[in-house]
Formats: structure tokens, sequence, C-alpha cells
């Protein structure tokens, strides 16, 4: 690597100071009133309608990228900002000094980064991107799914997925060189993840929009592509209406995640990891879509499974609710794939009088493993077309 590179790939924050310093102050009184690409040239307070109130929460952040304020620092310039101009906030204000000090900032730094990572001699040494989940404790499961993920840097998934990909995502991208791609033992870059969406709808005003399942509404767009290629001046400035999350989103409690966290550690009984995807559910004919883990299947999987990780058996849910591709494989088993950067199949048997479910095995998979399954069983839904061709995920 050319010192050349290395000093473009590690600069401190020079773009994302650029990139927040190029923006203008837009007043609006809901935090959908700046949508999408065009953030990455207006700055907004939800709520903040006086142009003066705006300018000094702008200035302070632009204080905390310019010479590193904290969390705390900002929240003693926040609670200052807001007893001089009398604001009426909605939320806490720790909280809400919070989400403008971490949103601003990560979009700000992903931005920057974007624009280093995107200069055409850091491409030619580095042409891939890998996605970096932020290891949070609770995780997101999605982006959990997506850590690892090896994509080239011009693939269009990341025109909806690069991080920060919702409120408190500190996900983040890092370039990848031939070299660094054969050290991870890949041949080539990962297959692009399959895109799946849900309707959601804004209140203000009934318009309804596709989001990616594991990207908040608003954050499905690469800022930094947008900035750099000029895109949001062509674009309005108002939100579309989009209806709401459904009840089926697999994202689990805080509390649900810790519960099968201590349970793999330290297995007694069942827990439930997550429900069943409605075609799975009556594949299997099973009178409810509670899934559960139990203990004998912990016990089993720690011989036949070594490799799983804790934090492995946290995309149960994931993998059960919202699958890649689901065979049927016997009257009263069922096969459920999750294709990432790393290929997961759980595998869920309903009792006999189909009053509960159980995840008898869980594991990473193979493509050949796939093609095996598909020739014994029925394809209950998904593409199963690109997996018996070559195997490769759909």
């Amino acid at each position: 690597m050319t010192d050349a590179i290395a000093e473009a790939i590690s600069l401190p924050f020079e773009e994302a100071i650029d990139f927040f310093r190029q923006k203008t102050r837009m007043p609006t009184d809901h935090w959908t009133g700046v949508w999408k690409e065009a953030h990455s040239r207006a700055f907004m307070v939800a709520g903040a309608a006086a142009d003066a109130l705006l300018k000094d929460f702008q200035e302070a952040v632009q204080k905390a990228l310019d010479k590193g304020t904290t969390l705390v620092e900002f929240r003693a310039d926040f609670d200052r900002i807001v007893k001089t101009h009398g604001w009426q906030h909605t939320g806490e204000a720790g909280w809400r000094a919070q989400i403008i000090y971490e949103t601003n900032l990560a979009t700000a730094y992903s931005a920057g980064r974007y624009v280093q990572m995107t200069d055409p001699d850091v491409l030619r040494h580095f042409p891939y991107w890998e996605y970096r989940h932020s290891g949070s404790r609770h995780p997101r499961l999605m982006h959990l799914a997506w850590n690892g993920t090896t994509l080239r840097a011009d693939d269009a998934w990341w025109d909806s997925h690069y991080p920060p990909n919702g409120w408190h995502c500190g996900c983040r991208v890092s370039p990848v060189s031939e070299g660094g791609l054969r050290r991870m033992g890949k041949d080539g870059p990962d297959p692009s993840p399959k895109v799946v969406t849900r309707p959601w709808t804004n209140p203000r005003t009934g318009e309804t929009h596709q989001v990616p399942v594991g990207v908040d509404p608003g954050f499905d767009y690469n800022m930094g592509k947008a900035w750099k290629q000029g895109r949001a001046a062509e674009l309005p400035v108002r939100a579309p209406n989009l209806r709401p999350l459904g009840p089926r989103e697999p994202q689990p409690t805080d509390k649900q995640l810790d519960a099968i966290r201590d349970f793999v550690r330290d297995p007694r009984g069942s827990v439930p990891v997550g429900r069943l995807e409605d075609a799975a559910r009556a594949a299997i004919r099973a009178h409810t879509d509670e899934v559960l883990l139990s203990e004998p299947t912990v016990e089993k999987q720690g011989i036949r499974h070594p490799d799983l990780t804790v934090d492995d058996y946290l995309l149960l849910p994931l993998v059960l609710g919202t699958p890649s591709l689901v065979i049927l494989d016997g009257d009263r088993h069922v096969i459920l794939l999750q294709a990432g950067a790393r290929l997961f199949a759980a595998v869920v048997k309903t009792t006999e009088p189909r009053t509960e479910n159980y995840v008898v095995s869980f594991h990473r998979a193979h493509p050949a493993d796939v093609r095996r399954w598909l020739r014994r069983g029925k394809v209950v839904s998904g593409d199963a077309e690109k997996w018996r061709a070559d195997g490769a995920s759909p």
C-alpha cells in the first residue's frame, strides 16, 4: 500500500466536516420534513422551526465535528440553546440531544468515508467494501446478519444499505483489497443480499413507501453518493407518507434477545426464539407460529455444530421470520434458510398434535446442502432456481 493510499483511507474528519458545513438550515415541524437524499444538503432538527434556533444547533454540531466535542459536552450545549430560545421540544432532553449528536455525526462520517473510498486511486487498490456491524449488545438482527458481507464498491446494494441504516446505528463500511478478500477465504465478492421490503406509513401525509427490512424509514439511501453526485439538489425536501411496520417484523425486544443469549449459555427447559413465517407454518399445518429452542437441542448443537457462537443464535428470529428459502422436508419438518455473508439453516419440527414447534437443528450451511435439500424436499417459498443452477444464493 502506498503512503498516498494509506493517507487517503485514514484521514480524520476533513471530508465529514466539509459534508456538514455545506448544509443549508431547513426549519421543520416533523422529522420527515427533510427526506432521504435531501439530508445531504439540508440541516434540520425535528420541531425546530426558528432559524436562529437551528443556527445554534448547527454550530454546536459543527463544533463537535471540528473539535471532537463529546456527547456530554454537546448535551451541555443543547441545554443552553434550549434555555436561550425557550424551545418546547418532545422527548427527554438527554434523549433529544443524543439523537441530534449521533445522527449528524454518523451521517457526516459515513459521507466523508464514502468520498475517501471512492477516490479513483483508493478504488484501484480497494475495489471491495465490507459491511461491519457495530458490535452492539442488543443488535438489530438484519445488521448482524449483514456483518462481513463483502461486495464490490459499485454494487447497487450500497445505494439503499450504506450505513448508518437507522437511528443509533453504529455500523460502518471498510475498504477491502484483492489480497484482503483472499485472506477472508473468499475467491470473489459475496452475492448481493436479497432486498426484502415492507410498507411504512407516515401519519402526516398518508403516502406509502417500501422500506428495506432492517433499515429504518428515511435511512434507505447513500448519503455520501447523494452528496458527491449532487442528487439531493433535484429531490423534494418533503417526505412521502408511509404505512406502519406490521406486527410480524422479526426484530425481538432486548429482553427476548437476552433470554436467548442466557439460555444458550445455560440451557434449562426451553425458550421462545422467534415466529415462523406464514408459508412455513401452513406447510407443516402448525396451530401456532411460536418456535421454541429446547435444552436437549442446545446440548446436541454443542457437539454437532461447535463453530456456532452465542451471537449466531440471535439470528434465529430473523431466519424463522424472513427466510430467503423455505423447503418442506417430510410431513412435519421445514427447513428455513437465510442468505447473507453467511448462509444459515434452521430445521423446525412441529409436534404430533401440531401445537408446538421446535428448532431441531440450526447451523451454517453450504450450497451443496441446499441442493441436497431441494432434491428431496418441496419448495414452499423463495426462488430456488439460482440454487439449483449453481448453488449460489438467490
